[in-house]
């Protein structure tokens, strides 16, 4: 029974917080998590996790539309010791970016 079986092709759906490429995430577009419809504290529990994931130096791009989320991923993630490169001000939805410093 060999090569009758195989892996279905990985997805990304908007609650997903795996990483399709982790090497592409550190030099060029950025990963993107959308956690719209998510509210804090999971927010920055499934973006620190997707961030986990990445190598130093990826960029993680985290959508959320709720509005507490905008500043408490950002505020947890320096606390964390990560960079917040851009939140966006005009929202929802509002887009935070952060850049891997720390493992």
């Amino acid at each position: 029974m060999s090569g009758t079986s195989q892996s279905p092709p990985s997805t990304t759906t908007a609650s997903s917080s795996s990483s399709s490429d982790p090497s592409a995430s550190s030099s060029g577009e950025p990963e993107t998590i959308d956690l719209q419809g998510e509210v804090c504290p999971y927010t920055f529990v499934r973006a620190r996790l997707a961030l986990e994931e990445l190598p130093i130096g990826a960029r993680l791009r985290v959508v959320v539309d709720h509005e507490p989320a905008r500043r408490n991923v950002p505020r947890s993630a320096r606390a964390w010791g990560q960079e917040v490169a851009s939140v966006s001000e005009a929202g929802p939805p509002w887009v935070i970016e952060i850049v891997k410093k720390v493992p």
